[in-house]
């Protein structure tokens, strides 16, 4: 399949903001763990400690981007098997070529 040079540009974009945003959530991952374990045994100024608002705060940005669509899967699912029965035929690419429907080439 031929490409042209606007199509290929579009789909390096594309590749670019993937790979970069992958990196994004790697880093926030670690780096809300690494903040969690590092500040585990910190010494608590009381109610209104600034460090414990820090770590509960990584604490729920874990849990969100652990379990954000796994929720979504799991409250709804007559809705994600009612979408995946709809789209699923739309999904499925045969691959057909003239070999394939056993077309005569002549000269």
């Amino acid at each position: 399949m031929i490409v042209g040079k606007e199509e290929q540009m579009n789909l390096k974009r594309k590749r670019t903001f993937s790979v970069a945003v992958c990196i994004l959530f790697l880093f926030v991952t670690f780096a809300s763990f690494f903040y969690i374990a590092k500040e585990e045994n910190h010494n608590c100024t009381g109610e209104d400690c600034p460090v414990c608002a820090n770590v509960h705060q990584a604490e729920q940005t874990l849990r969100n981007l652990g379990t954000g669509m796994i929720a979504v899967a799991t409250v709804n699912p007559v809705y994600t098997g009612l979408m995946l029965l709809i789209t699923g035929p739309c999904l499925l690419v045969t691959s057909m070529s003239l070999v394939s429907k056993k077309v005569r080439l002549n000269d």
